[in-house]
């Protein structure tokens, strides 16, 4: 084994790099769908049908 480690280059960072990073984030923010509101919609109405038809029922009452 080597004693007498190097200590690792440091890199200089174009600030340049964190301008365009931060435009690409905005534009991936701006064109992506992340809207799962209907995902979650339907997700709620498969796995809570037994639960929303009992609530209708009558037989039971849900605190909101």
């Amino acid at each position: 084994m080597n004693r007498h480690r190097k200590s690792p280059q440091h890199r200089l960072h174009n600030p340049a790099y964190r301008q365009a990073f931060e435009r690409l984030d905005e534009a991936l923010e701006e064109n992506t769908p992340f809207d799962n509101t209907e995902k979650i919609r339907l997700m709620r109405a498969a796995y809570f049908a037994d639960v929303d038809a009992l609530e209708k029922s009558g037989r039971i009452i849900l605190p909101k």
